[in-house]
């Protein structure tokens, strides 16, 4: 699946945030991953119903639905067989809303480069989390 295009709904209210991501998967060479970002659950439903993505990545708090369980709960309902990769940098606080199939590890600590220790790679996350059904949680 490397080489194979992928196209990924990112749901994400801070523009920084999205294009954070945007530039990790660059920076780990894969320009295979094309995004699309919205803002809001409500754009999301709508691009959601609309189809055609590889994955959806999303952020648990956005500014139409800010209980985390809300709105995986909207984007499972929503996603159909699309797979879902939960990014937040609000895991520590919403760990505890979400289910115990969702692994998690903060996108705070996932971007920030410690000495003596390899950032996360967003091109293979992502390309790992379409090749699996289970929901996933950076």
């Amino acid at each position: 699946m490397a080489n194979q295009a992928l196209r990924v709904l990112h749901v994400e209210d801070d523009f920084a945030d999205a294009m954070l991501v945007q530039q990790a998967v660059c920076e780990a060479g894969d320009f295979g991953i094309s995004f699309e970002v919205v803002r809001t659950l409500r754009e999301a439903k709508l691009r959601m119903q609309a189809g055609g993505f590889d994955l959806i990545l999303l952020d648990l708090r956005l500014p139409d639905s800010v209980h985390p369980t809300e709105t995986l709960e909207v984007a499972r309902s929503y996603a159909g067989e699309t797979p879902l990769l939960v990014l937040s940098g609000s895991m520590s606080v919403d760990r505890d809303h979400l289910g115990d199939e969702i692994a998690s590890l903060d996108k705070n600590a996932s971007f920030k480069i410690e000495r003596g220790r390899l950032p996360v790679n967003m091109a293979h996350v992502i390309r790992n989390a379409v090749e699996t059904d289970d929901f996933l949680s950076i």
